[in-house]
């Protein structure tokens, strides 16, 4: 509310510093007036029912008049409910600007839904065609520029016989050329940022949508959408002269649809499906709402128009009152907070609407627009939010079906190597006893000399058979080390490996292949990076010491680590590394801790696990 309150001082093209007129006149007989933007709202003099000229005028100055003030109410009824909302009346101002002669232009925005201005009294423009006979309706934003000095009249002739709102609703400003056209140009390019904006993330949802099949993201897009829609609706008053039907009916209806796909889409979010009746109704009055705005001629007096403004607010305070007590229960849930925060906002733009309902924003929209618009930064918030968490899981589920793969890969090349040991060893035990034969007949013949280099020789070729070795009896660990052994042999890496672990660790196989496969993975890809002719190495001990297990890794790189605050920076793509982070996880599940250090070409990683003594009793050799 104090932003908003902030909003109605700072940015109100009614509370805006300046000079305002007094009894139709305005002085602006200072030198530097032409420099400053003068926001026309106050105590314009208002000749009901007559369309003027400023020839009639100065022929009979008796007609009747009041003194009115822009946007207040519809100034063809003023405020009697019993008259007709349709009619014509005449504006009048007198501004004193100063002696020297300078070029001068008025922005008028709405104005429904035909008119005529003249300024000096000589016609400067027009938007439809004001006469009765041949009533034309048309609504552009224009700029009118004159030169003037002295006592100027501005005399704009409104007539409106189709529209719920008539007269001047939009602040006419006065100023130089150049400033005038700045702020146009301002409302413009904010407008066009917003649609294009909205666009984008519109564009971006409904891939998403494609992808998943997942109504939050469909009914997302759709608001994106309409959100677009209104901000183009006001944008293509700028450059084309169209007629009230149907566009403010569309208008109309794009702003409770938008409302209406809230509803929905916080129930998707919060899991509730209690607004389904609200969402229906809403449905029914955007219906209804349009037929009144596009039928608008049958209104009898402003009775039934109040009453529809009144329908109207109604409607919003009930959307927003049920969107409140919707997400109030519901803090505890993933987004509930976020929200509540945006449903709050909303409701507290329309309590500002009522309060400051002389509020017309310089730059930007109303604060119902504001509040909307905060609000669908909410629902998107919470949307973008959950797809980067189910990005993130895809990505993890990933890894951990990469580490499952590579186990078994692992486990069955470390099967073969151990089947083809295994019918080499039969092999050698069958060809035993021929060298036994042979070892025999020469101790019968005493030929000790030949029965040595026999022996020698039989040695030799016993060990070249029975060449495989293992690091330890953790199959897992076993395995995993001889395939990246294996993978760094044939991509030119030296693999120097020394093992010191027990058999039994009381850390899950899964997990170790996690470890061992993110660790040894990053290693070779980093050594692969370097140039040929470099040393290119991947080193690792593993220890135990004191009840815990003690990894030390070693490996040649190019690139220096890069960290932040929550963890480590890929070395391929520019998210976070997720292997690093499921490293550091399973060190801390096991009571233990991972550090990485990178400096002259050389990536360390030292990991400590945490082993129950009945773990560390059975020891291996390296």
């Amino acid at each position: 509310m104090t932003a908003f309150f902030m909003m109605y001082l700072m940015n109100n093209e009614y509370t805006a510093k300046g000079e305002q007129p007094i009894q139709g006149i305005l002085c602006l007989d200072d030198k530097d007036a032409a420099a400053k933007l003068h926001y026309l709202a106050r105590e314009w003099q208002y000749f009901p029912g007559k369309l003027l000229t400023p020839e009639m005028l100065k022929k009979d100055p008796g007609y009747y008049s009041c003194y009115i003030s822009i946007g207040e109410r519809n100034e063809m009824e003023l405020g009697n409910e019993e008259a007709s909302t349709y009619g014509c009346g005449t504006y009048r101002m007198l501004l004193i600007l100063p002696e020297e002669e300078k070029i001068w232009a008025i922005s008028m925005a709405e104005v429904f839904s035909a008119y005529r201005i003249y300024i000096n009294g000589e016609l400067a423009g027009e938007v439809g065609n004001p006469d009765e006979k041949t009533y034309m309706d048309r609504v552009m934003n224009r700029v009118f520029t004159f030169q003037g000095s002295g006592v100027v009249e501005i005399v704009i002739a409104v007539a409106d016989k189709n529209h719920i709102r008539s007269g001047i609703q939009a602040i006419p400003v006065l100023g130089s050329p150049v400033r005038v056209s700045i702020q146009r140009g301002l409302r413009v390019l904010g407008s066009g940022c917003a649609i294009a904006f909205c666009i984008c993330i519109m564009f971006g949802t409904l891939m998403v949508h494609v992808r998943t099949r997942t109504k939050e993201f469909a009914i997302f897009n759709l608001v994106c959408l309409c959100v677009a829609g209104y901000s183009l609706c006001s944008l293509v008053h700028n450059f084309f002269l169209l007629p009230t039907r149907p566009w403010y009916a569309l208008e109309t209806m794009i702003y409770y649809l938008i409302l209406s796909c809230m509803i929905r889409l916080e129930d998707c979010i919060i899991g509730k499906k209690r607004g389904i009746y609200l969402f229906l109704l809403i449905n029914l009055w955007i219906v209804v709402a349009f037929f009144l705005e596009i039928f608008a001629g049958i209104l009898p007096s402003a009775r039934l128009l109040y009453d529809v403004v009144w329908i109207s607010e109604a409607v919003k305070w009930v959307a927003a009152i049920y969107m409140l007590l919707n997400t109030f229960g519901e803090t505890d849930c993933r987004y509930g907070k976020i929200v509540l925060a945006g449903t709050t906002i909303y409701a507290c733009s329309l309590v500002a609407d009522r309060i400051g309902y002389l509020y017309e924003p310089i730059l930007g929209g109303g604060f119902p627009e504001t509040g909307g618009l905060i609000l669908t930064a909410a629902f998107g918030c919470v949307l973008w939010r959950d797809l980067s968490e189910a990005y993130k899981i895809r990505l993890t589920y990933e890894v951990y079906s990469h580490q499952t793969e590579l186990r078994l890969l692992a486990q069955k090349n470390h099967y073969d190597r151990l089947k083809e040991q295994m019918e080499e060893t039969s092999r050698v035990r069958h060809d035993m006893r021929q060298h036994l034969r042979v070892l025999s007949a020469l101790l019968e013949r005493e030929q000790y000399g030949e029965m040595q280099k026999y022996l020698c020789r039989y040695t030799r070729e016993f060990q070249e058979r029975l060449t495989y070795h293992s690091y330890c009896k953790n199959q897992v660990a076993d395995a995993i080390l001889h395939y990246y052994e294996e993978l760094c042999r044939k991509n030119g890496i030296v693999f120097q490996c020394q093992v010191e672990a027990p058999e039994k660790t009381g850390i899950q196989d899964t997990d170790f292949c996690r470890l061992f496969g993110n660790l040894l993975e990053n290693a070779i890809e980093a050594a692969q990076l370097c140039p040929k002719g470099s040393s290119r190495f991947v080193r690792v001990q593993i220890r135990t010491r004191s009840n815990k297990l003690l990894i030390k890794e070693e490996n040649s790189c190019t690139d220096p680590l890069r960290r932040n605050k929550t963890g480590f920076f890929s070395g391929k793509h520019s998210g976070q590394g997720i292997g690093t982070a499921s490293i550091m996880e399973i060190a801390a599940r096991y009571g233990g801790f991972a550090d990485f250090q990178s400096e002259n070409g050389i990536f360390k990683a030292e990991i400590f696990l945490h082993l129950t003594q009945r773990d560390t009793e059975d020891r291996l050799y390296g």
